[in-house]
């Protein structure tokens, strides 16, 4: 048992540090493809900044998931990871250009409702993903 968990502990340990080294990229993207500063308004205390976020990184970190357990290598994921990035970046696209337009100033006035809508749609559209994802 011993031998097998030293034998995949350098795949864990690639697959885990390319997932999170995609993670923290996706929140950087992320973070500036929005109007407003959901790091900064986070340190504030702004609840419904950290409700999207939190979200929005859910929607992403849940097709990331099924990606990593049905991948066959680090690129495949990298790749899955990059589209599930992308599309969560469309659901804020769409909500704050098509949907509610003023959603980025609601969430930086503090509007919770505003942010659990955003955060909300991201963690839906990420499962709907998420299993389209399985193959």
């Amino acid at each position: 048992m011993i031998s097998y968990f030293l034998a995949a502990l350098p795949q864990f340990l690639a697959y885990f540090g390319s997932a999170v080294a995609l993670a923290v990229v996706f929140l950087f993207v992320y973070s500036l493809c929005t109007p407003h500063r959901e790091f900064a308004l986070i340190r504030e205390g702004n609840a419904a900044a950290a409700t999207q976020l939190t979200g929005t990184f859910l929607g992403f970190a849940i097709p990331m998931a099924v990606v990593i357990g049905n991948s066959v290598s680090i690129p495949d994921m990298l790749l899955w990871g990059a589209v599930a990035a992308l599309v969560q970046l469309a659901v804020f696209v769409v909500i704050a250009r098509f949907l509610f337009k003023a959603v980025s100033d609601k969430i930086t006035e503090g509007c919770v409702a505003s942010g659990q809508f955003v955060g909300g749609m991201g963690i839906g559209i990420g499962l709907l993903q998420a299993a389209c994802m399985v193959p």
